[in-house]
């Protein structure tokens, strides 16, 4: 079977998809999926990378970190007494990943893309075309890690012709910041791309355990690594940094077991003081990400969205910063970690050019101004939360392709796919706008009313399309149209997957605890053309990670078929479910598994509600 293979050989992480005739999906490189990047010396002199690396080392000093890092460095990395380079490291990954996608597809690929960053130079890169040399591979094509981001997301979001992004990459090891623009269904480099070699996430990971050692007065510092029982407990530590960075992009704080040899210690570390922590490295980032905008020739204006990608990139406070810097769409994709390898596979399976060097950048005039009265391109933040282990973030898979559980994220068309959190990335100050007290609150009135979005999202694509005058359709699994009167929409769910219609803030959240206080609640007219038979729901999201959902199927199941109807679902039923109300972003969704057909119409919010006679009573939504 003919197929190419993208291959993201990250600092932290290994990643790689395939594109073939079944479409584009990510290789299992382990039953999580991505593999960490790793190497340590077999006894019997070979290398063993990933998750084998980490299991057959006695001694956790000689497993091989990082490498990525020291591509282009005369100095050997000395291993079990053995020295290898980096380059030898990274081909021994490379081996690896080809052998797993062989095994799979039943044969090698015929086109393999491989990504560096946009910021390395002519010297780093020739280094880097040692890699596949070593690992046996001929005729490999090299693309920026940034292109083929831009190229995964233009799939999620079609791109339209000269449309510019700015994407923000922010890895395990570097930062990299590139402005594309798309052109002939192609992306081009405008201006320079720049970055921040060694800034990534293991930085992060060190500035916590930095911290944690100041906390616990020096007893990590003063670790012999030279000591097995104290080399054991630094790797267990370093995990536990990781596993820490990770949970709090959901959590306010954690609670850490420190295991130091005298005993374990109890440390508690908040979101905001992590926060304080990386905030100034944030603040870099946001600054090379100027700086490359303005080496285009562009301002901010310019741009239709900031595209983040990279694993470190859905750290909460990397989104507000970038966010509050730009005043431009955020765009998180479902997977940032998988972003790079569906890019690049993507790429490997178009004819390619005479030369396989990365595109160099180009200069760039400012892009022409938004014509008065056009609508800007909007499109929903997604993110998706890590599942934290030891040393690698646990997903569940199926098949080739990840999927998340319920209220997490999604996989490629196709799967058999759980519902999707649909909220914007937590942050520690959000925007916040009030709502006025006891006023309804229009969301929606045959058109999304300011500041909301109409989109609707599928397996097809979770990052959402936005609702237009014509409508909006991912085909075949969810339709919406508006009627003939423009006075409502008519969604239509085919049941071949799960989808959802909502309405969405564009940016920042608003505080309608005053409708909950007020015995407030959802409010809508729908008339069912077909009832849904199983598994619909109605939610309301706030900032990431809180959200709530009530039971919907019956509720649609009772109404008249073909008469309009008003539902009434009191606000405190998505409070009591976990709800934030004062940090709502998304007021009114649905969500549906089977075939289901419905026109919706003034949606909108109403104090008192709640107390009106045909009202759904909280316990009739389970």
């Amino acid at each position: 079977m003919w197929y190419g293979i993208g291959i993201d050989l990250g600092t932290s992480f290994t990643a790689a998809a395939v594109n073939g005739p079944e479409g584009t999906r990510m290789v299992p490189l382990a039953p999580e999926v991505i593999v960490p990047s790793v190497a340590y010396p077999a006894p019997n002199g070979s290398l063993l990378v990933g998750p084998a690396a980490l299991a057959s080392a006695p001694d956790p000093a000689r497993v091989a970190r990082n490498f990525k890092r020291r591509l282009g460095d005369p100095t050997p990395l000395v291993l079990g007494g053995s020295a290898y380079s980096p380059a030898t490291l990274m081909a021994a990954q490379l081996r690896e990943v080809i052998a797993v996608a062989t095994a799979n597809a039943g044969g090698p690929p015929a086109s393999v893309v491989l990504t560096c960053p946009a910021i390395w130079g002519p010297y780093r890169r020739e280094h880097f075309t040692e890699v596949p040399r070593l690992a046996g591979l001929a005729d490999v094509q090299l693309l920026t890690e940034p292109e083929a981001a831009a190229t995964h997301y233009s799939s999620e979001r079609r791109l339209g012709d000269g449309e510019v992004v700015a994407v923000y990459d922010l890895g395990g090891g570097t930062f990299d910041t590139t402005i594309l623009r798309m052109r002939a269904g192609r992306m081009e480099i405008l201006g320079t791309p720049e970055g921040i070699e060694h800034l990534g996430g293991i930085d992060f990971d060190e500035t916590l355990l930095a911290h944690l050692d100041e906390r616990l007065d020096g007893a990590i510092g003063a670790l012999d690594p030279a000591d097995p029982a104290a080399s054991r407990a630094l790797g267990a530590i370093r995990a536990i940094c990781v596993r820490a960075k990770e949970d709090l992009s959901t959590e306010p704080d954690v609670e850490l077991s420190v295991p130091l040899p005298s005993g374990p210690r109890a440390v508690t570390i908040t979101r905001r003081e992590f926060n304080d922590m990386i905030r100034p490295s944030v603040q870099l980032t946001a600054d090379a990400l100027h700086r490359t905008t303005t080496s285009a020739g562009l301002r901010a204006d310019d741009l239709s969205a900031v595209l983040l990608a990279g694993g470190s990139s859905r750290i909460p406070l990397v989104e507000q910063v970038v966010s509050q810097e730009f005043g431009k769409p955020v765009r998180v994709t479902l997977h940032p970690k998988y972003t790079v390898a569906l890019g690049a596979a993507a790429i490997a399976a178009r004819p390619r050019a005479s030369s396989p060097a990365p595109r160099p950048p180009i200069p760039a005039q400012p892009a022409a101004p938004t014509a008065p009265g056009a609508a800007p391109r909007r499109r929903k933040t997604w993110l998706v939360s890590s599942i934290a282990a030891a040393v690698v973030v646990l997903l569940a898979v199926a098949t080739t392709l990840v999927l998340v559980n319920r209220g997490e994220g999604t996989a490629q068309a196709g799967d058999e796919t759980p519902t999707p959190t649909t909220t914007t990335v937590a942050t520690e100050e959000p925007e916040v706008q009030a709502a006025p007290p006891n006023s309804p609150l229009q969301v929606f009135d045959g058109h999304a009313v300011d500041p909301y979005v109409g989109l609707i999202a599928s397996a097809v694509n979770w990052g959402g399309s936005k609702i237009t005058a014509e409508g909006a359709e991912q085909s075949p699994t969810i339709i919406a149209r508006p009627t003939e009167d423009a006075d409502g929409l008519h969604v239509s769910w085919a049941g071949d997957g799960p989808a959802q219609f909502y309405l969405q803030t564009v940016s920042g959240t608003q505080d309608l605890q005053s409708y909950v206080d007020s015995e407030g609640a959802l409010v809508f007219d729908v008339t069912v053309q077909e009832a849904p038979t199983d598994g619909t729901t109605l939610a309301v999201h706030c900032v990431y990670p809180c959200g709530a959902e009530v039971a919907a199927t019956n509720v649609f199941q009772q109404l008249p078929k073909g008469e309009p109807s008003t539902v009434k679902i009191p606000l405190a039923c998505f409070a009591s479910a976990g709800l934030d109300p004062k940090h709502v972003n998304t007021p009114f969704l649905v969500y549906a598994e089977t075939r289901f057909e419905a026109t919706f119409t003034n949606v909108r919010w109403e104090s008192g509600a709640a107390n009106d006679d045909d009202s759904t009573p909280c316990a009739d939504l389970h």
